[in-house]
């Protein structure tokens, strides 16, 4: 099994997984020291996406590859067609010339609805339309946000005041690494071609400002921004700064004006989550 993007939240949580389960895994990592953060049994690759030469020999031995790869804040001035599209695409094309038997996309949830209007999901769903056409058989997981997003909320209630889009009533199950990874891995196994997934517990954003507050231990202070002034940032930060400064802005505003809802898979609590956050338990 190879996890291309290992390093990540997800990515990381995907090869615990695949661990348990006894299989055999390597990892695409983008620089050397990143081999010592896994386990010794783990066989680590490295290599840049976005440089297909330097993928010569990653595919080798391996059935199954599981892609989180994608940028949501942009670095080294890479675009998101660069890295989800391209560099997915190249690592596809490795997979196709390595007769590799099943492929596992991880991309946004709505995705063939926001990608006329954001960025970054244009770019995974064009990498979706290529691995569709391809004849490696493929699984797009379609997650509604990590628990690692819902960080942001921990941040802000820190600092006193939570900031919500609209008026809060947006509903969402987010997912946890764990239990999104296990959804991962059985969908490998499976006929499956898209799989909508998010976690066991429904919030609206009002709700998980909240439950940030409790957990930071903070008197609850959350501010409004009106939807109409956000969709308006956007707007003019897309007309008149790059891609990456107004790419993040337009994904999140995106994503926190959609109700982001999926069937529910899992055991894992936002919660609880919140608490370990706070504690410092990772």
């Amino acid at each position: 099994m190879l996890v291309a993007g290992a390093t990540v939240y997800l990515g990381r949580h995907l090869v615990a997984d695949l661990l348990d389960r006894g299989w055999r895994v390597r990892v695409f990592v983008r620089r050397p020291q990143q081999a010592t953060t896994f386990a010794p049994e783990v066989d680590v690759f490295v290599g840049q996406v976005t440089d297909p030469p330097t993928l010569a020999g990653v595919i080798e031995g391996i059935d199954t590859v599981f892609s989180t790869i994608g940028i949501t804040r942009q670095r080294d001035r890479l675009r998101y067609v660069d890295a989800d599209y391209g560099g997915n695409l190249a690592l596809l094309r490795a997979a196709e010339a390595a007769n590799v038997t099943r492929f596992v996309y991880i991309s946004v949830l709505h995705g063939q609805d926001l990608r006329a209007t954001v960025r970054l999901v244009a770019a995974k769903e064009r990498f979706v339309d290529a691995l569709s056409a391809s004849p490696v058989s493929s699984v797009v997981v379609r997650p509604t946000g990590y628990f690692s997003d819902m960080e942001q909320f921990m941040t802000m209630a820190r600092r006193g005041t939570v900031y919500v889009i609209g008026d809060g009533r947006r509903i969402m199950n987010p997912n946890s690494g764990r239990d999104l990874a296990t959804v991962c891995v059985d969908a490998s196994l499976s006929p499956a071609t898209d799989v909508e997934v998010g976690g066991p517990d429904f919030f609206s954003h009002e709700e998980i400002a909240r439950a940030a507050l409790t957990a930071a231990r903070t008197a609850p202070r959350i501010r409004h921004i009106p939807r109409a002034l956000a969709v308006t940032l956007v707007r003019v930060l897309t007309r008149s700064t790059p891609e990456h400064v107004y790419g993040p802005i337009q994904f999140l505003v995106a994503v926190l004006t959609t109700d982001m809802t999926a069937p529910a898979a899992g055991s894992d609590h936002l919660a609880d989550h919140f608490s370990e956050t706070t504690r410092g338990v990772t």
